[in-house]
């Protein structure tokens, strides 16, 4: 014990030879680091806030058709109502970004509340917010806003129909005290570490700053890339490798882009790829060139399920029929919840490979033990196949096997037209 009460001793004495040097590049690298964490930051929230607008904009316009009407208290696109806050509240729960649906300057969806819990619908967006987005249609940053007494830091992004008619905002943002709150935590560990740091030989230091700002940027340039609608690009392995909170940051950014990936690309009931996602890994096969066979297939009277057990029953359904073609197609290609009880297949396959597969999913759905609430369901479903043609697109071939799931149906259902 002596020994080491001994050598912390010499180690103060040599400290306190280099301990102004030591101290001044340490006070030098809190001031650049602070600098370049709070300047990181603020890009970050501005990039993530704008995402997230962005991303809440390609869903609302990929999923659904059509023009913005608001219409007895209801938002409507094409012919379909889609005033549902599910979406914003899954945003909230999942990255802590509370988000508005604007009409004209009115929140008419919002995750927004005040501290006693009341609810921002029916408030006003602010003037300067009406004439930037609303008027002038643009896109539009505030680091404050005020909302029901509560501080936020936000994004607006015009709502425009297809004639180019601003005819609403949609809103992202943080409440300012908590992103402060963040800053000041990461600031403060800086300066932990820091401190730490003047017990380093002064190389060392300037060593590990370096490496510390080269990190920071690879993060922003991650968080860019996002910000520009690239969620396929992946963060190098060594930031999430870090123990401290730029390794959080690259963390945290990492769970983010997944999350926004997964609100993008799948179905949230069954698991399988959207409508959107599969268009696009279809696109892509074709520009390979690939052999593959389309099949588009329906749950047959599935209508009956909801209206004699509920919807409960008919998403339990949905969730059995998803798992057993995800295990059909995983090893041959992909499946998709192309809209209610419809799914489309593709197998990198020829069409007479695909017919077995497709017969053992119809055999496996005929003997599958559906129950629901000790209620014995019968299940079938009905195929259409379409093998692709030397010169025709993925639409006319989607449209093909539709034609021949159509034929099908109207034919006796439970079988497979090719």
């Amino acid at each position: 014990m002596k020994w080491k009460n001994r050598k912390r001793s010499i180690k103060e004495k040599l400290l306190s030879v280099v301990l102004f040097p030591t101290l001044m590049l340490s006070l030098l690298t809190v001031i650049i680091g602070v600098s370049l964490i709070y300047a990181f930051y603020a890009n970050s929230i501005h990039d993530e806030l704008a995402a997230t607008t962005k991303m809440m904009l390609n869903c609302l316009e990929l999923t659904v058709r059509g023009d913005y009407m608001y219409i007895d208290g209801m938002l409507i696109k094409g012919d379909i109502n889609i005033t549902d806050s599910t979406m914003l509240y899954r945003i909230k729960e999942e990255t802590d970004i509370d988000t508005t649906i604007f009409w004209k300057d009115e929140r008419i969806l919002t995750t927004m509340e005040s501290e006693s819990g009341v609810s921002a619908v029916g408030t006003k967006a602010n003037p300067n917010v009406k004439k930037a987005v609303l008027v002038n249609g643009e896109e539009y940053f505030s680091k404050n806003v005020m909302v029901l007494g509560q501080k936020y830091i936000g994004y607006y992004t015009p709502l425009e129909n297809s004639s180019h008619e601003v005819v609403g905002m949609i809103f992202a943002g943080k409440k300012k005290n908590r992103v402060y709150l963040e800053i000041g935590r990461l600031i403060m560990w800086f300066v932990i570490f820091s401190g730490v740091a003047v017990a380093i030989a002064t190389f060392l230091c300037k060593k590990y700053s370096n490496k510390m700002v080269l990190d920071i940027a690879t993060i922003n340039q991650y968080l860019k890339s996002i910000s520009e609608g690239d969620l396929g690009v992946s963060l190098d392995g060594r930031i999430e490798e870090r123990r401290d909170e730029i390794g959080e940051i690259g963390t945290y950014a990492t769970r983010m882009r997944r999350n926004l990936q997964e609100l993008i690309e799948m179905d949230p009931l069954t698991a399988l790829f959207n409508r959107r996602s599969c268009n696009h890994k279809l696109l892509s096969l074709m520009k390979k060139e690939a052999v593959f066979t389309v099949v588009m297939c329906d749950i047959d009277w599935f209508k009956k399920i909801n209206d004699n057990y509920g919807h409960d029953a008919g998403d339990y359904v949905l969730k059995e029929i998803s798992a057993i073609l995800r295990n059909s197609v995983e090893n041959y290609g992909f499946a998709s919840r192309w809209g209610g009880e419809e799914f489309l297949l593709v197998y990198n396959l020829p069409g007479g490979q695909t017919l077995t597969e497709v017969e053992d999913i119809q055999r496996k759905i005929r003997e599958f033990p559906f129950s629901y609430e000790e209620k014995e369901l019968k299940i079938t479903m009905t195929f259409g196949v379409e093998e692709r043609g030397e010169e025709t697109s993925y639409e006319q071939i989607i449209r093909e096997a539709d034609n021949k799931l159509y034929i099908g149906k109207n034919s006796g259902r439970d079988q497979i037209i090719i």
